[in-house]
């Protein structure tokens, strides 16, 4: 048997097609024939797992367990696919805790950590792969060297980093992808291990195990992988992300202690009803609120001050929106159309007062107090894909939301033909 560091009994041969199941292929339906003249597929790709299940759980989203004494191979390759500039691609170890490998993602870029009786050693650099693209990652091991290719060209060597387990008395390895089975605390350099991204045509170490599948990939919501993808987060019409406001940056200039609200982002969506972002007390009293009413954009401050913009003619709208309430104006402007009415004082103060003591909630997707709620419901959740989401002239990223439904994808949206003169930003 060839010596093979732990580490490098990474995945499986592909096994049987995985596709959504059907409480999800009735959502998706749904939405398809009413809005799919805004994407172009919302189905899911055969044989391509979704990494990137929940929130707030770093355990991995599928496993498995291979024999070690039936190894012959010292290389593992996979098909990988993302926006996501951080996550965990794979954790694989013997010894919990002792004698392990992380392949993930920072910034973009691949990183290796590797914990055993040899070394423990984090190494990241080379191009960055989350553009969306389908990329051939391989992993191999030649003696005490590791190396890390990249459709086919070297990205990461690193040498003295492993031993043969040719002598090892431990014979299982355990390999989870998309999650740890460690605390995220433990690894050498610790990041966030939800990855919004996609495998497929694994061939680990030309062996034939099959997932055990946790029941993240049985349940209502379970994410597919598009067939192609764009830049934003893709809501499906049941779920929200709600931040706190005491992570959001104030607005509050230096300057002359002014205060002001900016929330701008670029939406695609089909005519609905339906809120697109909301910001509410801690006990959920709405003090502003923007939705969607089939043929208008209605922004609404307070109980009294509301701006309409009507929404284009023919279809799926594909738009900058910009909101911007300040002491003396709050303006709505959606593509090239805009308006603007005086600013209430009473109702600025109170939005003001809860955004700078930092003692609320800005929700996007729903309202306030539907966090939970179990089925999609016309005129509450929005339906589409936001993105460039800024906040106070900085991105947002999903993934540090306090709260997300698991239905929303963070970092990709449905590929439509739609937009093209908008090329994706990056994330």
């Amino acid at each position: 048997m060839i010596p093979i560091a732990p580490w490098l009994l990474l995945l499986v041969v592909p096994g049987a097609p995985w596709t959504a199941g059907e409480e999800l292929q009735g959502i998706m339906g749904a939405y398809l024939s009413k809005h799919g003249q805004c994407f172009q597929s919302l189905s899911g790709e055969a044989g391509a797992l979704n990494l990137g299940q929940r929130l707030g759980d770093s355990s991995p989203t599928a496993t498995l367990f291979v024999d070690l004494r039936t190894v012959t191979s010292a290389a593992s390759s996979f098909d990988f696919r993302t926006f996501d500039p951080e996550g965990i691609i794979f954790y694989g170890d013997m010894s919990p805790g002792v004698n392990w490998f992380v392949l993930a993602l920072r910034k973009g870029k691949p990183e290796i950590q590797i914990h055993n009786t040899v070394t423990n050693i984090t190494v990241s650099g080379g191009s960055r792969i989350n553009d969306g693209q389908w990329h051939r990652i391989m992993v191999k091991n030649e003696g005490h060297r590791v190396m890390l290719e990249v459709d086919g060209d070297d990205h990461l060597t690193l040498s003295h980093v492993s031993k043969a387990i040719i002598d090892d008395p431990v014979s299982l390895m355990r390999i989870g992808v998309g999650g740890l089975f460690i605390p995220v605390q433990e690894l050498l350099l610790p990041l966030n291990p939800a990855l919004d991204g996609c495998m497929r045509r694994w061939n680990w170490l030309n062996r034939s195990s099959e997932w055990l599948e946790g029941a993240s990939l049985e349940e209502q919501g379970t994410k597919v992988c598009f067939p192609t993808i764009h830049r934003g987060s893709f809501f499906p019409g049941d779920g929200v992300a709600t931040f706190s406001l005491s992570g959001l940056p104030t607005g509050l200039s230096s300057a002359n202690k002014s205060w002001s609200l900016a929330v701008e982002m670029w939406i695609r969506a089909a005519p609905q009803s339906g809120t697109l972002l909301a910001v509410s007390t801690m006990k959920q009293t709405l003090l502003l609120c923007l939705n969607l009413h089939r043929t208008d954009l209605m922004a609404q401050l307070g109980n009294k001050t509301v701006l309409l913009v009507p929404l284009p003619t023919g279809g799926c709208l594909d738009a900058h929106l910009l909101l911007s309430i300040t002491p003396s104006h709050v303006t709505l402007r959606l593509g090239d159309t805009e308006t603007s009415k005086p600013t209430p004082k009473p109702d600025f103060e109170s939005l003001k007062h809860i955004w700078l003591g930092q003692k609320g909630h800005l929700i996007f997707g729903g309202l306030p107090g539907h966090e939970k709620s179990p089925l999609a419901q016309e005129g509450i959740f929005f339906r589409g894909c936001l993105r460039g989401i800024q906040v106070q002239g900085h991105e947002l990223d999903l993934d540090l939301a306090q709260y997300r439904s698991n239905s929303i994808w963070p970092h990709s949206c449905p590929g439509s033909d739609a937009g093209k003169a908008n090329p994706d930003r990056e994330n």
